[in-house]
């Protein structure tokens, strides 16, 4: 009943008209993503009372401000409301890719109707300080058309000095862009809305905004940018004039005629994969450990398909199966005006016999089965060879690392690695290749296929299965254990909940040098034989892709 009621209390208050929600109600209203969480308070008297008066004390075309004091109150109060309706849509999972606006092409060229909606009370304004976008406590400050201070020559700012938006899609409230650089004096006080908050890099903090607010500001500051890398005319020179609510620029010298429209460069990135393998880069100047996707733009005369075989060849040494390639996603990237589109594809794998395993050197033999795809998928993987004045590393990554590292779980150690945040595309391409892994529901996937010690120890390879005919293979050494019946016992105790059965297939011994990201494999067990290392350097190439993996037969 309670839910319904909330429900009921929403729907009522967005049909009327926000003038009305504020005079006669006196309500702050706070919306949240979630449809049902709507929470309704009076104003606090004494704070609402002092804010009036101030507003009364300012004077904007003969109009007093205290008749709109409360709704600049009201306004302070609701930002988030503005911009965060659909948080929850499925398609926000893609960052600066949804303003929470109705972008309202049809109102851009009406521009009688455009300054009088800039001229009303509902008007919002996103401002940017030339590329820098204002955040308070966390959120991005909207602020009222009547907050705009005076331009250098007195006036008050118009419609033509702003960009049109769109329409809120929780009140229809009209939202602006304006640069106010040159509105913003140099010294004496600060405007109130910008006391308390700062001006900050997007492509830095808009990863810890709302998905919508974070989009909002991107669309704003990609339109300034835009606008103002094309003041004037690229043919004669003369100052450009806006248009169409600031979507187009036109040459203020008649006979010219020359128009300019928002542009945007497309580029290619990549989901390149191999088997259970991915493909990624890094680039020197990230931080230590990070990798990511391939990406590129595209050439004059390229497809799509064609700039992925390119850009992967020419940057990490990999042919690409141009009949693989397929579109997965796209990104708005407004730094300053890309389009990242969104690609998965398949490497040309290298041509090699199936391996059954190592017979003698104290081997018990391991039968050809699935599990043995191990070793095939890393024979298969192609050698990178990173191009260095585009990359400082190319390489191949397993599938559950990468999934590890997605879940923001614990590295192996000696192992620093790290992907782009949520708010990137090609988070969101990895995660989504992640999550389509066969067999999701196997009690065999909670079991880690390798989990080993520092320093030098011994190790047994085994496999473990259930009723079903699911098999794995894992890798388990520790310093602590003097002989590996011990190693198995502890495994034996790992997967028994699970209700998974454990078999040894050899063993041996590996030394582990983290800090040289160094692994070698090599030895037998007195009670097992020798594991077939092969085997196990594949398997231990699965978690420590970075380590420079050896093996011998020899003690």
């Amino acid at each position: 009943m309670m839910m319904m009621m909330v429900c009921c209390v929403r729907a009522s208050v967005s049909r009327l008209p926000l003038s009305q929600i504020i005079v006669r109600r006196r309500y702050h209203v706070t919306l949240f993503s979630s449809p049902c969480r709507l929470s309704i308070r009076p104003f606090l008297g004494e704070q609402f009372h002092s804010r009036q008066a101030a507003a009364g004390r300012c004077c904007r075309s003969g109009r007093r401000w205290n008749e709109t004091a409360n709704m600049l109150q009201m306004r302070r109060v609701m930002v988030s409301a503005t911009t965060t309706t659909l948080a929850s849509n499925h398609h926000q999972s893609i960052f600066f890719s949804d303003a929470g606006i109705d972008r309202a092409a049809e109102l851009r060229a009406d521009t009688k109707r455009l300054s009088g909606i800039f001229n009303s009370p509902e008007a919002l304004v996103v401002p940017l300080l030339g590329d820098k976008s204002l955040i308070k406590a966390g959120k991005p400050v909207l602020i009222s058309v009547l907050e705009l201070p005076a331009k250098e020559d007195g006036d008050q700012p118009t419609v033509m000095d702003a960009i049109f938006l769109g329409l809120s899609n929780f009140n229809q409230s009209p939202i602006f862009a304006i640069d106010v650089t040159h509105l913003c004096s140099t010294g004496g006080e600060r405007p109130a809305w910008e006391q308390g908050a700062e001006w900050v890099d997007l492509r830095r903090h808009g990863p810890e905004l709302m998905a919508s607010e974070a989009g909002l500001l991107a669309y704003a500051r990609g339109m300034v940018e835009w606008q103002s890398r094309n003041t004037y005319c690229g043919r004669c020179g003369a100052r450009m004039k806006p248009k169409d609510g600031g979507h187009s620029l036109h040459c203020s010298f008649e006979t010219c005629g020359n128009s300019a429209y928002p542009r945007l460069d497309p580029a290619v990135i990549m989901l390149v994969t191999c088997g259970n393998y991915v493909l990624l880069g890094r680039q020197g100047r990230w931080n230590p450990g990070r990798y990511s996707l391939l990406a590129g733009f595209l050439e004059i005369g390229e497809t799509f398909e064609m700039a992925v075989v390119r850009e992967v060849r020419e940057e990490s040494g990999i042919n690409v199966d141009i009949s693989s390639v397929s579109y997965a996603a796209c990104q708005p990237w407004p730094f300053p005006s890309s389009l990242m589109v969104g690609f998965t594809a398949e490497a040309i794998k290298n041509q090699t016999e199936p391996y059954h395993g190592i017979c003698g050197k104290g081997n018990p033999g391991i039968s050809r089965s699935e599990t043995l795809t191990v070793v095939d998928e890393a024979n298969a993987l192609p050698r990178t060879a990173a191009d260095m004045k585009e990359l400082e590393d190319a390489r191949w990554v397993h599938r559950d690392l990468l999934a590890w590292v997605l879940k923001e779980n614990p590295l192996p150690d000696g192992v620093d690695f790290g992907v782009p945040g949520k708010y990137a595309i090609a988070h969101v391409l990895m995660d989504r290749w992640t999550a389509t892994k066969d067999d999701n529901s196997w009690e065999g996937n909670k079991v880690l296929t390798v989990q080993i010690d520092r320093g030098k120890f011994k190790y047994v390879l085994m496999s473990i299965r259930d009723n079903h005919h699911h098999e794995k293979l894992i890798v388990r050494g520790n310093s602590r254990f003097g002989f590996h019946l011990e190693i198995l016992d502890a495994a034996h105790k790992e997967v028994c909940d699970l209700g998974l059965q454990v078999s040894q297939l050899g063993g041996g011994w590996i030394e582990h040098d983290a800090q040289k990201h160094k692994l070698h494999v090599f030895g037998a067990s007195q009670a097992y034989g020798s594991a077939d290392h092969i085997v196990t350097c594949a398997l231990l190439r699965q978690w420590y892709p970075f380590h420079n993996i050896t093996f011998s037969w020899a003690e």
